[in-house]
């Protein structure tokens, strides 16, 4: 939303990938592989980019720049994982 469009790639801790291959289907993963890379960071696990150069550190907390209806799964095509954290 700050910047008016998806990441083209983000960077997450290894171990949710792992809980993201499990709680997915099989094809719900490769759809969101298809449309962004997923990078395995322990360093910096919340870093979304685009291919521009922007970039947002999810880890420094929400922005203030409003409230967005759009959920990622809706942008993934996806179904709601089936898991509680």
């Amino acid at each position: 939303m700050l910047y008016g469009k998806w990441p083209s790639t983000i960077h997450l801790y290894p171990f949710f990938i792992k809980e993201l291959q499990e709680a997915l289907p099989q094809k719900d993963f490769q759809k969101i592989q298809s449309k962004i890379q997923i990078v395995p960071n322990e360093n910096n696990p919340f870093l979304a980019l685009d291919d521009v150069g922007n970039r947002f550190d999810f880890a420094r907390g929400p922005h203030s720049h409003g409230c967005s209806s759009t959920k990622a799964i809706d942008w993934f095509e996806i179904d709601e994982p089936s898991y509680f954290d």
